[in-house]
């Protein structure tokens, strides 16, 4: 807990953040609450002070703006450092939670990946033989980490690479994908993920 708040702490925006809260908080009790002392100074200044409190308001919408966009390009920087070489070599590398690599395997073999509580299952062919990998990670975390290498969520459970797809159809009226092999099972295509779906078959 102490290692977080230090670490909150010597980012500037959260620090600006905490600041200008306190400020907030404290204008807002002068507005509202007028301690009986301060009485008639909040009477004569309560413009002044609806005015400030605007302003410290707008203040911290811009700081937040910037914070996002700073997590943002960290997010990007961790995904460049983490794209290594045989990535760009064209492989596939799932790495758990902590960062140890688990699985490296080539885009032609990796099929899909389930969700399972707290891990996930990738689904790969090794030699002849479908194999499941259980690996502790989340399924967001793959999402984002393979978003430009065409493994594309299909479904809240399920992650597909789209290029090992023979066939979109629907069965009861519901859409799923079809690697078209006895091994493999139909996929679901939930409404929320059919639009992204169906780009790939598309265009």
């Amino acid at each position: 807990m102490r290692k977080t708040i230090l670490a909150y702490l010597k980012n500037p925006y959260y620090v600006a953040l905490l600041v200008l809260g306190i400020v907030a908080v404290a204008g807002f009790c002068l507005l509202f609450f007028w301690p009986y002392r301060l009485y008639d100074w909040v009477l004569t200044n309560k413009n002044i002070l609806f005015w400030s409190e605007i302003g410290v308001l707008a203040l911290m919408v811009i700081i937040l703006v910037a914070l996002v966009k700073h997590l943002h390009e960290e997010l990007e920087d961790i995904h460049r450092r983490t794209t290594d070489s045989s990535e760009k070599a064209g492989m596939y590398n799932f790495y758990d939670e902590r960062g140890e690599l688990k699985l490296s395997v080539k885009p032609e073999n990796a099929y899909y990946i389930e969700s399972a509580d707290n891990y996930v299952q990738i689904h790969y062919r090794s030699g002849n033989k479908i194999q499941v990998l259980l690996i502790r990670n989340s399924m967001k975390n793959i999402e984002w980490r393979f978003r430009d290498m065409h493994l594309v969520r299909c479904h809240r459970s399920y992650i597909v690479n789209v290029d090992l797809v023979q066939a979109v159809r629907r069965i009861d009226g519901e859409m799923v994908l079809d690697f078209e092999d006895p091994e493999l099972p139909v996929l679901p295509v939930s409404k929320a993920y059919s639009e992204q779906i169906m780009q790939f078959f598309t265009n």
